[in-house]
């Protein structure tokens, strides 16, 4: 069995979408004890093992540069993948961004509160709609509108013009 804190739960972007990170050795355990119980797996390409252990040898250097940073307060109303929640003052704080570091993201949590709140139609603003499966799944099934506003290797201009297409079905453009 791995060293336990030597793999960490990083993010949780849907009920059956967890990522883990850690010390590569001990990933790799723990992906062969998932694969043996027929739980799929699937590797992601990232620079480093982000919310984990392995991020504690540079978060002096972290706070010391994010104390530097100038903040201000969000001025519209942001949900925190840090809590899953309305974000609070404390998001603009170097200790909120230190915290953020070494703890999993809420994906899940978060959309499920932007739900709660009202929000039907979501729009994945970037070259790759990564999160638009995982985010759908978070939700029930036929509840709310996934958009992107670009897809790799298709028309940028066809694209948007799709969505926007979409919200005008759903009377969401006059």
């Amino acid at each position: 069995m791995p060293n336990q804190s030597a793999v960490s739960i990083v993010v949780i972007n849907g009920p059956e979408s967890v990522v883990i990170s850690g010390l590569r050795t001990a990933v790799e355990s723990v992906i062969t004890i998932l694969e043996t119980q027929g739980i799929k797996t699937k590797p992601l390409t990232v620079s480093h093992a982000f919310h984990s252990e392995v991020m504690d040898a540079m978060l002096a250097d972290f706070e010391r540069v994010a104390n530097q940073v100038t903040y201000s307060p969000p001025q519209i109303a942001l949900i925190s993948n840090l809590t899953g929640k309305l974000a609070t003052a404390d998001i603009a704080t170097p200790q909120y961004w230190l915290t953020h570091l070494r703890q999993p993201v809420r994906f899940a949590d978060s959309i499920t509160t932007l739900h709660q709140f009202g929000y039907e139609v979501f729009l994945e603003i970037g070259p790759k709609p990564t999160l638009l499966a995982m985010g759908s799944q978070c939700l029930a099934e036929g509840v709310g509108t996934w958009l992107p506003n670009l897809r790799q290797g298709q028309s940028d201009g066809q694209i948007i013009l799709q969505s926007l297409g979409e919200l005008y079905v759903r009377g969401q453009c006059h």
